[in-house]
């Protein structure tokens, strides 16, 4: 007979495979990108899948435990199945007890965010878990000449990050990128030119959070271009109008952010029964 831990375990691996099969259907992750949840019963560890798409993720077979202190399977035999930025997720969970799941994507309407001075802020009321003042961005440029030397950080700069693929690693790296989240403001840090990494809590609110950056990124980019476009028509706006965009105050996007931190179990399972019926998925743990 399964013991309480052992059905609270077949739970989260049940739920954590729905999770990624959601956050593919609603393009969080592609072929691309990771999902990881901390043990339940041994917090020293966290639960990612082996390297492959998240969509094909379908049983616990496909699942590996990692430790927080080096990101290193508790199976050795897991050893070539592993994630390159599995650091992302154990580096998190060192820094910041209170994570309990993170996911990092590489979703295309957050990606322009990463690459100019336009931040990324909360401007719909699902998305109130943003950083008001705008979500800080991660450059690999800015870490990696501080391991190699001042030689070659300047290389870095002038030939386009030379030696380096963007990717966070190591663990020098995961850990430069948790020092992002040092403001507990702070749920979703850009990483320049690759993508976004989001915390939370538990496992559903951190697939909510990232669907809406990324629904909040798309609405952010589309009122910026027809701003630009009613600019381009007329010139310029009448005297006494408000040409702004107008984001969350910051007010708000508190109470939003703890309306939506309420009711997430709606969406959820909503996502669950989307995921169920689409043939593309299984989930056998």
């Amino acid at each position: 007979m399964e013991t309480l831990n052992e059905r609270q375990l077949d739970q989260l691996q049940h739920d954590f495979i729905s999770a990624l099969h959601i956050l593919h259907y609603h393009d969080a992750l592609d072929a691309y990108g990771h999902l990881s949840v901390r043990h339940p019963l041994m917090r020293n560890t966290f639960i990612m899948s082996r390297n492959m798409a998240p969509a094909l993720v379908s049983s616990a077979d496909d699942l590996i435990t990692l430790t927080v202190d080096g990101a290193r399977p508790t199976n050795p035999l897991n050893q070539n199945q592993l994630f390159t930025e599995r650091f992302i997720h154990s580096e998190i969970y060192k820094q910041y007890p209170g994570v309990n799941a993170v996911v990092h994507s590489h979703c295309q309407s957050v990606l322009p965010f990463t690459i100019n001075r336009v931040r990324l802020r909360p401007c719909i009321h699902l998305a109130g878990f943003l950083r008001f003042e705008g979500c800080p961005v991660f450059d690999t440029r800015n870490h990696e000449g501080m391991r190699l030397g001042p030689s070659q950080s300047d290389n870095l700069h002038e030939n386009g990050s030379a030696g380096s693929n963007l990717l966070v690693k190591d663990e020098f790296l995961g850990r430069k990128l948790a020092y992002k989240f040092v403001d507990t403001k702070t749920t979703v840090v850009l990483m320049r030119g690759h993508g976004f990494t989001t915390v939370a809590t538990t496992l559903q609110n951190v697939v909510f959070r990232a669907i809406y950056t990324a629904q909040n990124a798309a609405v952010q980019e589309e009122a910026i271009t027809m701003q630009n476009a009613a600019m381009a028509v007329v010139g310029a706006f009448p005297i006494g109008a408000d040409p702004g965009i107008h984001l969350l105050s910051k007010g708000e996007a508190a109470a939003a952010s703890e309306m939506c931190e309420e009711t997430v179990q709606r969406p959820w399972d909503l996502w669950v029964r989307e995921v169920e019926v689409c043939p593309l998925y299984q989930n056998n743990a």
